[in-house]
C-alpha cells in the first residue's frame, strides 16, 4: 500500500505539466501557470508590457521600475485537492530592478501503510522553487532578463534539490503596441536526486510569442508557441501494432497524429478585452491541453479558459478558470498591491 501511495504522488508530480510528456523529466511543476492572467489566456502568457509583476516571473525581460514595491499573491485550487501558487515581490536596489518569487505545489496528506495494509501515520509531498529575477533594457525596443532558481522537492521520505535558470529576450514597440518574446526556461541540474545514482534532466523548454493591442479598440490578441525544442507532443502507444478489421479484413494502421495536430499542439491562443484601465475580460484556448486530457467522446469545452481582472482602490484582483477536461477544472485567484502606496498614506 505504501508503494501504491508513492506511485500516486509520482503520477501527480509528473503530470502537472501538460506541454511535456509525463515521466521524462523531473520538476515538471515549473511549467505550471502560476498566475491568473496567464492561466486565463491559454497558458504560458507573458506578453503584456504593462508592469504586471506576475508575468515577469515567466518573462524577466519585462522587469521594469513599474514593479518596484509591488507584491502579488497567487493561489490555485487544482483537481483532486492539489493547491499551488506563487508569491512575487519587486524591489529596486541601487538603480537596478529585481524580483524575487516563491512558486509552490502542495499535494496534500497521504496515509502511510505497510505491506499488510496497517496504517503507520501520514506523510506529505510538495515542490518549491525560490527565485530571483533581473531585467535590462538594451535600447528603445529590446530588453533581456533572467531568473536564477533554487528548487526543492519532497515526496514522502524522498527529497531532491536542484538549480535552474530562465533566459528571455523581448521586443516591444510602444507606438505599434506589438510585443514579441523568446524564452528558454528550466535550464539546470538536479544536484540531489530522489534516489541514489538516478539523476533526471529538467524539462528544458523553448517558447516564443507575439501579441498585438489594437490602437483604437480595447482588444489584445496573443499567440504563444511552446515546446519549440520538441516537435511531436502527441502520445504514441509503445509497441503498438496494426490491427485487422474483423468484418472487412482490412488492416487498421496504428493511429498517429497528423501534421496539423502536431502543429496546433504547440499553440496557445488568447484574447484580452480591456474596456477600461481598471477592468479586463480574458479568454484562452490550449489545444494541447484539450487533446492530452480530453475524454474521448466527451471533449466538451476542455482546453478553454477564461478570467477577469479588476482594480479597487489599492488592490488589483484577478481570477481564472481553466477547463482541462470534462473530469475537472482549475481555479486561480490573484491579489496584487503596491506597498509604496501604503507608505505614502502613512506619511
Amino acid at each position: 500500500m505504501k508503494k501504491i501511495g508513492l506511485l500516486s504522488i509520482f503520477f501527480l508530480h509528473f503530470n502537472l505539466s501538460f506541454s511535456q510528456i509525463g515521466g521524462e523529466n523531473t520538476y515538471q511543476f515549473l511549467d505550471l501557470d502560476f498566475n491568473s492572467r496567464s492561466m486565463a489566456l491559454g497558458g504560458d502568457f507573458a506578453l503584456a508590457n504593462d508592469g504586471d509583476i506576475n508575468l515577469a516571473v515567466a518573462n524577466p525581460a519585462m522587469i521594469s521600475d513599474k514593479m518596484d514595491a509591488r507584491l502579488s499573491l497567487n493561489h490555485a485550487i487544482f483537481p483532486s485537492g492539489i493547491n499551488y501558487g506563487q508569491v512575487v515581490y519587486g524591489k529596486k536596489i541601487k538603480q537596478k530592478m529585481f524580483t524575487t518569487h516563491l512558486r509552490y505545489v502542495e499535494y496534500g496528506k497521504f496515509t502511510r501503510t505497510n505491506a499488510q495494509g496497517i496504517e503507520e501515520g501520514k506523510f506529505t509531498a510538495g515542490d518549491y522553487a525560490l527565485g530571483v529575477g533581473y531585467g535590462h533594457q538594451l535600447n528603445k525596443y529590446f530588453s533581456v532578463g533572467g531568473n536564477f532558481n533554487l528548487i526543492f522537492s519532497h515526496l514522502e521520505s524522498y527529497t531532491s534539490f536542484g538549480v535552474s535558470t530562465d533566459m528571455t529576450a523581448q521586443f516591444y514597440d510602444e507606438k505599434s503596441n506589438v510585443t514579441a518574446i523568446i524564452i528558454a526556461r528550466n535550464i539546470g541540474y538536479q544536484i540531489k536526486s530522489y534516489t541514489k545514482k538516478n539523476k533526471e534532466p529538467l524539462p528544458i523548454e523553448l517558447l516564443a510569442g507575439v501579441s498585438y493591442k489594437f490602437l483604437h479598440a480595447p482588444f489584445r490578441l496573443s499567440l504563444m508557441v511552446h515546446d519549440l525544442n520538441r516537435w511531436d507532443l502527441s502520445y504514441n502507444i509503445p509497441d503498438a501494432q496494426p490491427t485487422i478489421d474483423v468484418l472487412t479484413g482490412d488492416t487498421i494502421p496504428v493511429p498517429k497524429a497528423k501534421f496539423t495536430e502536431k502543429l496546433f499542439r504547440h499553440l496557445n491562443f488568447g484574447v484580452e478585452i480591456l474596456p477600461t484601465n481598471n477592468f479586463s475580460i480574458r479568454l484562452g484556448y490550449n489545444f494541447n491541453r484539450r487533446k492530452s486530457l480530453g475524454v474521448e467522446g466527451r471533449m466538451s469545452i476542455g482546453g478553454f479558459s477564461a478570467g477577469v481582472g479588476f482594480k479597487i482602490k489599492k488592490f488589483e484582483f484577478d481570477y481564472a478558470l481553466a477547463i482541462y477536461s470534462s473530469a475537472g477544472t482549475s481555479n486561480m485567484f490573484t491579489i496584487t498591491t503596491n506597498l509604496n502606496e501604503w507608505r505614502r498614506k502613512r506619511e
